[in-house]
């Protein structure tokens, strides 16, 4: 019984958005989702379908495809195993493990959309990533 309660409550948890920074009580009532400027790594531009990787886990096949991962360690690695064309993540900074993979492999990168950016990313079947103007849009 007490796991049952303990998921329900992690799940109300997980479907809460907050603020990046709460200073009082009334920066939880109202806010505004800030763009976050992604960390783009080559610049290169490819346009792919996406596929979607959510709690590590696909249910689709990567290849050809531009994977988008909340956050991507080096547990992630596999994924350079397959050929992927393109990579874009929701958290992570310029010095991520994942961003240097990407500039290793020459792969083009969106790293640390953040949430506004990336939640937008699921709505599109397609994802034009063109790095060297530093541009995502779902096509």
């Amino acid at each position: 019984n007490s796991i049952d309660v303990n998921k329900s409550k992690h799940l109300i948890t997980c479907a809460l958005n907050l603020p990046e920074l709460i200073f009082s009580k009334s920066d939880v009532e109202m806010f505004h989702l800030p763009v976050m400027r992604p960390n783009f790594i080559t610049h290169h531009n490819v346009s792919a379908k996406i596929a979607l990787l959510v709690d590590g886990i696909i249910n689709k096949e990567i290849d050809g495809k531009i994977v988008c991962i909340e956050n991507a360690d080096p547990g992630f690695d596999w994924i350079f195993s397959h050929n992927i064309v393109g990579l874009i993540t929701k958290y992570g900074g310029i010095a991520s493990h994942m961003s240097i993979r990407c500039a290793e492999f020459d792969l083009p990168a969106a790293i640390g959309c953040g949430e506004k950016i990336f939640n937008n990313l699921g709505y599109g079947d397609k994802v034009y990533l063109d790095c060297a103007n530093k541009k995502i849009r779902c096509i």
